[in-house]
């Protein structure tokens, strides 16, 4: 057994410090030896739905084991979460591998496990090596390990590439061997799953360096940045939020954006790069010139960034608590982007039966079915041409009926039910669910594919309660709902209250109680808090324990979620790191 690292040694590494302290944060005995892992069953879901990851990874892997064919290191692709999907190398190798639970279907997150390379890349979303004796539980300590995270070309984590050896084996370009597979990985990755209809710009330092995998990637749907790879955002210092947000003229405004098929020189900040820029195959339309107005849960400018995505035809996907104004906020977008001259057609996927969802998408000629109407039906899609489809509940859509949904959005073209004739269709896309889509894939309940398509990208709408000025917003909701018509205003005091309460049925209850209110009052009326409902008026203060319990439960369930991230841990929270490291101080001392 490797010895332990001194407490100096890993204080003098602030990866290693940082790491460390999340581990203890989790409570992890530094002697166990119950390692995480799923069945077999559970596995194959997995491996299912990391099919693109997998595609894009494995020629790089192959590649890379044949490397390390004498090394005694195995290379592991895990998931996002930390689980293993394969390992690759040779027999003997993989044997030792089997005893350090680095096979398929073992969990190598940083808060089952502690400090290990896989773990902790996703913790801070970049690479890093971890020997032996850093690692935080003993049994792991007779281990190396290299690893990077890979980054999908809307910047978020796919997985991890890591390779995994013996501690007492020398490693002196290990870490940078998994760092240029990663780097290839991630490039094809943009390449193969380029959009005919989308940008591509590539740059380099020199011209000779485009079509390397060295080069910086950035696509554009139109004019806004939709994806890229790691190299692109980490040296042109692009942040995720950009993807979707920032536009070609500005990230280069000296810049026109014409294709062009000789590298030229193009100054961005302080240095010069030679790109070259290959136009999609369908016309340009612009976005509106004027800023769309901000949602009401903003932070920034999300309304903004949200209408140029729609207008450049990118599929939306947001997420969010039953009743926390998904609809609401889809159909602000609708009326502030190009598609606002055609309709708004909404349709809930989990209300209608399994049995009439396919003829209420699609439509239907005469007779098609018993019941059929004699007129036929032309169906919601149809009915969404120059418009918006907003799909809610696209969680529960039967996975029979998802195939020929898939088809429609890629062909822009749907044949009714009982017709042998197809209509052309075009339409933006928003669905909308609370449930979470990636696990709906990997129980086999939704299709990979469509949810790619589907979720080019998405947004978190925060509860109603989280939201910054819930007081403006009911000010607003009151006014859509004909407050002010009435001459019927809401006190300041109710005002206050009402933006006070937890509401767990979200912007759906806020809107059912103001319509109470509204129509029972009198016209002119100034609506006060004793005109609430008993149940609104009845107010229960939380004992403070009960609120330390539950804060401690939700900073454990947070940073599980970012995979062990204080600063994305933080953020979501809304709280500075340091005032996260002084509640895991104090709750280590209660």
């Amino acid at each position: 057994m490797q010895g332990h690292p001194s407490a100096s040694a890993v204080n003098a590494n602030p990866l290693l410090s940082d790491s460390w302290f999340r581990s203890q944060l989790y409570g992890l005995d530094r002697t166990a030896d119950d390692f995480p892992r799923v069945r077999q069953g559970e596995l194959a879901d997995v491996l299912a739905s990391n099919a693109g990851l997998q595609q894009f990874a494995q020629p790089v892997i192959k590649q890379l084991a044949q490397k390390l064919a004498e090394k005694q290191s195995v290379v592991i692709l895990s998931d996002a979460t930390g689980l293993v999907l394969n390992t690759f190398g040779d027999m003997p190798s993989l044997e030792k591998a089997q005893r350090y639970a680095l096979a398929p279907g073992n969990l190598w997150s940083e808060c089952g496990r502690g400090t290990n390379a896989i773990g902790t890349a996703l913790a801070i979303d970049d690479g890093c090596e971890i020997q032996g004796h850093q690692h935080f539980l003993t049994l792991n300590q007779g281990l190396y390990c290299a690893a990077m995270p890979l980054q999908m070309p809307n910047g978020q984590i796919a997985g991890v590439l890591d390779i995994s050896g013996p501690a007492h084996f020398p490693h002196p370009q290990t870490f940078s061997w998994v760092k240029a597979a990663a780097k290839q990985i991630e490039y094809l990755w943009v390449k193969q799953s380029l959009h005919p209809q989308q940008w591509l710009m590539s740059l380099h330092l020199q011209p000779q360096g485009i079509d390397t995998s060295d080069e910086l990637l950035l696509v554009f749907s139109d004019n806004v940045l939709t994806a890229a790879n790691r190299l692109a955002m980490r040296e042109l210092a692009l942040s995720v939020g950009q993807l979707g947000s920032v536009t070609f003229q500005q990230l280069f405004p000296q810049q026109q954006q014409h294709a062009n098929s000789i590298p030229a020189p193009l100054d961005y900040a302080t240095q010069r790069y030679y790109f070259r820029l290959r136009a999609p195959q369908r016309s340009h339309f612009a976005t509106p010139s004027e800023p769309a107005s901000e949602l009401p849960f903003s932070l920034g400018r999300d309304g903004e960034k949200m209408v140029r995505l729609l207008n450049a035809g990118v599929s939306l996907c947001i997420h969010g608590e039953t009743g926390s104004g998904k609809e609401y906020v889809s159909r602000a977008l609708h009326q502030q982007s190009r598609w606002r001259e055609g309709k708004f057609v909404a349709i809930n996927c989990a209300a209608i039966p399994e049995a009439l969802i396919e003829s209420e998408l699609f439509g239907y000629q005469p007779g098609a079915f018993t019941g059929a109407s004699k007129n036929g039906y032309i169906g919601k899609i149809r009915e969404a041409d120059g418009g918006v489809l907003f799909l809610d509940e696209i969680g529960d859509m039967p996975l029979a009926l998802q195939t020929r949904l898939l088809r429609v959005l890629q062909e822009k073209e749907v044949a009714p039910l009982g017709s042998s004739r197809s209509w052309p269709v075009n339409f933006a896309v928003i669905s909308a669910t609370h449930r979470d889509l990636a696990q709906r894939v990997a129980e086999g309940e939704f299709r990979e594919d469509l949810l790619y398509r589907l979720q080019e990208f998405s947004m978190t709408i925060p509860p109603l309660r989280a939201w910054p000025d819930v007081e403006g917003f009911i000010r607003r909701l009151w006014l859509e709902l004909g407050g002010a018509d009435r001459d019927i205003q809401l006190s300041p005091a109710l005002l206050t209250a009402l933006a006070q309460l937890p509401w767990p049925g979200n912007v759906r209850q806020l809107r059912s109680l103001l319509r109470v209110l509204l129509a029972l009052a009198d016209e002119g009326e100034e609506v006060t808090e004793v005109h609430l409902p008993a149940e609104y008026r009845r107010a229960t203060v939380q004992p403070q324990s009960d609120r330390q319990s539950h804060d401690r439960r939700l900073i454990s369930e947070t940073l599980q979620r970012f995979n062990g991230n204080i600063s994305k841990t933080a953020e979501a929270l809304g709280v500075a790191r340091s005032t996260l490291y002084r509640r895991a101080a104090r709750d280590k001392r209660d």
